[in-house]
């Protein structure tokens, strides 16, 4: 690598048609860049130089492939070049589901929240079809806006390359890019182009161009919500107010940076707060264990600690049916707690799957109605299949020997499973299923229980989702029996067996 330019007749002769396109705050601001090593981000750390800005390169390795940690010396060696400050952060991500996005996410908690990224106009045309694809709307569409963050939105990627060619940087090629998995990755290489050959003109302007234009109309909204809705927690107000505005008024309220979560929310969760308000709901569960609820026409927004609601039968009141009086005791979680436990469950597998929709499997018989209830609380266009296991037989306690009653029928390579059991004691029948289930190479295998009884476990559990933790006792209800029985009762009871069974 030569040595950097000493003045602005050192750098290549791009370099100021570039700058005149890009957004760069004025010389002399500090400024710090985000630099993977890429070209994009080397190119976002020349011209920011190259602005006079008194730049500081920050890389963070996510430690994601072998040898990841050398590409901070790429960055450390181009900003000395340049003259440039530089920091190395390091951020411990495994694989998973959703990992694009827990990827940004890591990245992003190491970094300054004003920092700039090497975004081109390339990046902004997948991001406005990216977001389209999961059903954004005008903040969505509108892509990422101009200015000190996003300072190269007018520049084409292939402008970075060659103006790291021209400055002799050698950019770190990252394979992750071309993974199938990755949903901007199908769009950079699927997508865009065909949309190119069916137009027959390059898209990536066009698409650029409409995000600005949506853009603008955004900002309009947005600036007429305070006067037609001062307050959002207004029900009244809100429910009168042109829906357009509701809407964006529950975004803004629910996005704020004083609400718990601090996240904008899903289409489908500011339609169920615009019910709330209206009246034909009491309250809503939202993602991150949120809850808007309303009380004489006001509506308040409430955020819980992510702990595992524990249940006690003593608190719990009594409405076992006549036909179940001998053998069922008190509800150990009402079907009230039930359906509100479930809707958080579906709005955290909402969140955490948002770009890659989980295949659901469901262990039969016990899950089979806490799965369809699941099912119906994500907002995901998830896949379903079966499996049954045999554990118990007709007794009211593990054996611990496991058998496959029915297999799936589903490939699980490459893709995203959440197991959806309905109880979970011992932990054995489960830790039987993951090893079975992993020898199939799926991209990741997560667990959704319902029930975990305290006190059972003879096996590590590392459990992603719990619906509840009940005494240890045998329960019936919901889904689970005794030879067959009880499965239907709305609720999940202690089980009462008779006299010498």
């Amino acid at each position: 690598m030569s040595p950097g330019p000493a003045g602005p007749g050192d750098w290549p002769g791009s370099v100021p048609g570039l700058l005149a396109r890009c957004t760069f705050p004025a010389p002399g601001v500090p400024l710090a860049c985000a630099v993977s090593g890429g070209p994009d981000s080397l190119a976002l750390l020349a011209l920011a130089v190259a602005a006079g800005c008194a730049v500081t390169a920050i890389h963070v390795d996510h430690g994601l492939r072998p040898g990841s940690h050398a590409e901070a010396d790429v960055v450390r060696s181009a900003a000395e070049r340049l003259g440039a400050s530089f920091r190395a952060e390091s951020a411990s991500l495994g694989d998973g589901p959703n990992l694009e996005a827990r990827a940004r996410a890591a990245r992003y908690a190491l970094l300054p929240a004003d920092v700039a990224t090497g975004h081109t106009m390339d990046d902004q045309a997948e991001t406005v079809l990216c977001n389209l694809l999961r059903g954004a709307g005008l903040d969505g569409l509108s892509g990422m806006a101009p200015g000190s963050r996003h300072p190269m939105l007018g520049l084409r990627r292939r402008e970075t390359e060659e103006l790291c060619a021209a400055m002799g940087f050698d950019p770190v090629r990252d394979p992750s890019n071309d993974d199938p998995r990755h949903l901007r990755n199908r769009v950079r290489h699927e997508l865009l182009p065909l949309c190119a050959a069916i137009a027959r003109r390059d898209v990536v302007p066009v698409l650029a161009r409409q995000a600005e234009l949506l853009r603008d109309e955004s900002e309009l909204l947005g600036a007429l919500v305070p006067g037609a809705v001062p307050d959002p927690t207004d029900a009244r107000a809100l429910s009168a107010a042109p829906l357009a505005l509701a809407r964006r008024a529950v975004r803004q309220w629910l996005a704020s940076p004083g609400s718990p979560g601090g996240h904008p929310p899903s289409a489908a969760e500011v339609a169920r707060v615009l019910e709330v308000a209206s009246g034909a709901r009491v309250a809503t569960e939202l993602a991150g264990g949120r809850r808007v609820r309303r009380s004489e026409r006001r509506l308040a927004l409430e955020g819980r600690s992510g702990k595992v609601p524990p249940v006690k039968t003593e608190r719990a009141a009594s409405s076992v049916p006549r036909w179940g009086l001998a053998e069922v005791g008190e509800p150990v979680v009402t079907a009230e707690a039930l359906a509100e436990r479930v809707a958080e469950l579906g709005a955290a597998i909402t969140a955490d799957y948002a770009q890659d929709a989980p295949l659901l499997v469901g262990v039969l018989k016990g899950a089979m109605i806490f799965m369809s209830d699941l099912a119906r609380a994500i907002d995901l266009p998830v896949d379903v299949d079966f499996m049954a296991v045999s554990s118990y037989g007709s007794a009211t306690r593990t054996s611990g020997v496991v058998r496959i009653v029915k297999d799936l029928d589903a490939d699980l390579e490459g893709r995203h499973v959440l197991v959806v059991e309905d109880i979970i004691d011992s932990g054995l029948t489960l830790n039987y299923l993951r090893r079975y289930l992993q020898a199939r190479r799926p991209a990741s295998l997560e667990v959704c229980a319902l029930l975990v009884k305290e006190g059972e476990q003879r096996v590590p559990l590392d459990l992603r989702y719990v619906g509840f933790k009940i005494p240890s006792a045998f329960v019936v209800g919901y889904g689970l029996d005794v030879d067959e029985r009880y499965r239907n009762l709305r609720a999940v009871h202690l089980y009462r067996p008779p006299e010498g069974r």
